[in-house]
């Protein structure tokens, strides 16, 4: 690998973005590394850290908007917001269970680059939906920037929400304003066991579709279960199915009690107050469930609706255990074997069904013979194409990162 190169100020950046256009080379941008994994890597590809451009610029509590220098970690974000009840709605994922990194290291620039979001998606959005602004660097070594400190400050094109899930192929972003939320009071989560799939799935939508505003859905195979169970007291070495609910003490009482009404037919309805629930949804957020695993890596999104059939097609051509976030409208799924083993049928079923594969964790070599990400039909490759070669002509910025050629 080629030395790292560590930019101070944007001057420094832009300097080494055109000198890697005027030399024809390509640059990796990284931010901790905690994502790396994922996508293709090209080892000819420069690497280039931002983690030296953090700080945060901007915090305004009663507004509930902050703005952090690309580099900053996401635990330092949520270390300052903390003392006033603020939270990233979004529950942003952090991969370091899967990947074997320090917790909460993934910097906030990675964090809408990547647009991983968590259980609470169902409910607020994703990290897409709370970026605000952005000051970002494109592949000429030319300056922009779009959005600002407001939900509503955006003339023509959203720039801002274009980077988001660019993966670092467009523009190196140099600050994120982001729109934060008061942090509920206090949370419980409700747990079924042993359910079959297709039972829990249809006890999620009956909750989902509430107006009681569940905040997390999820179906855990038994496999996956375990690890996020540790410190949670009940039933082990069974699936689980968990519904979340916050805001008040005295709201929840009321919601949950309306929750297990209605979903008594499926089976015992276990409740557990905010200490331990917080543990779990921590674990669920930190992909526990995922840990220690040498199986390829799947991350489905499709129709909720159309989740267990997909899935049940492709347990049928690929030994793989499967688990549901979103109320179903997120799959996760670890096969046994390597990764291109099935990975045609896999996407074949998910592009029948509306949605899109993932490839998050596999070996190197399989990751370069599969595409990680969910091929493009051809009208989108078009415009995925005319993109970058607006905002980086000569491929400096994680050429191949996504798809070969762009």
């Amino acid at each position: 690998m080629q030395d790292m190169l560590t930019p101070l100020v944007d001057r420094d950046l832009k300097d080494m973005i055109q000198d890697a256009r005027d030399k024809g080379s390509a640059l990796e941008i990284l931010g901790h590394g905690t994502k790396r994994s994922i996508g293709h890597y090209n080892e000819k590809n420069v690497p280039l850290s931002m983690r030296r451009f953090s700080e945060i610029t901007f915090y305004e509590p009663s507004e509930l908007v902050i703005s952090a220098r690309a580099g900053t970690p996401i635990v330092e974000i949520e270390r300052e917001i903390k003392g006033y009840n603020q939270h990233l709605p979004f529950e942003y994922l952090d991969f370091s269970s899967l990947f074997d990194t320090e917790p909460g290291y993934g910097t906030v620039a990675s964090l809408f680059a990547t647009n991983f979001s968590g259980s609470r998606r169902l409910l607020k959005g994703s990290a897409r939906d709370h970026l605000l602004g952005i000051k970002a660097i494109n592949g000429r070594g030319e300056n922009f920037s779009s959005g600002g400190r407001v939900m509503k400050n955006v003339a023509g094109l959203d720039l801002a929400k274009l980077m988001a899930n660019s993966w670092g192929t467009l523009a190196v972003m140099t600050e994120v304003t982001i729109k934060l939320l008061p942090k509920p009071p206090t949370e419980c989560t409700l747990f079924m066991y042993g359910l079959e799939e297709d039972i829990a799935l249809e006890a999620l939508r009956s909750a989902v579709s509430t107006p009681f505003e569940v905040s997390g859905a999820v179906h855990l195979c038994r496999d996956h279960a375990h690890p996020c169970l540790e410190g949670v007291t009940y039933v082990r070495d069974k699936a689980v199915t968990a519904i979340r609910l916050e805001n008040t003490a005295k709201s929840i009482a009321y919601r949950s009690e309306k929750i297990k009404d209605l979903l008594s037919a499926f089976g015992d309805i276990y409740y557990i107050d905010e200490p331990e629930s917080k543990l779990f949804w921590q674990n669920m957020r930190q992909l526990q469930f995922l840990s220690g695993r040498d199986d390829a890596v799947w991350r489905i999104s499709t129709s909720p609706q159309r989740a267990y059939q997909s899935a049940r097609q492709i347990k049928k051509l690929v030994d793989s255990q499967v688990s549901y976030d979103w109320g179903g409208g997120l799959l996760w799924i670890s096969t046994r074997g390597v990764a291109d083993m099935g990975s045609s049928d896999i996407r074949r079923i998910i592009a029948q069904a509306g949605g899109h594969a993932s490839l998050i964790h596999a070996g190197s070599e399989a990751s370069q013979i599969v595409s990680p990400f969910h091929p493009l039909d051809p009208t989108h490759m078009k415009l995925t194409k005319a993109l970058k070669q607006m905002f980086d002509p000569d491929s400096v910025l994680n050429p191949g990162r996504m798809y070969n050629g762009i």
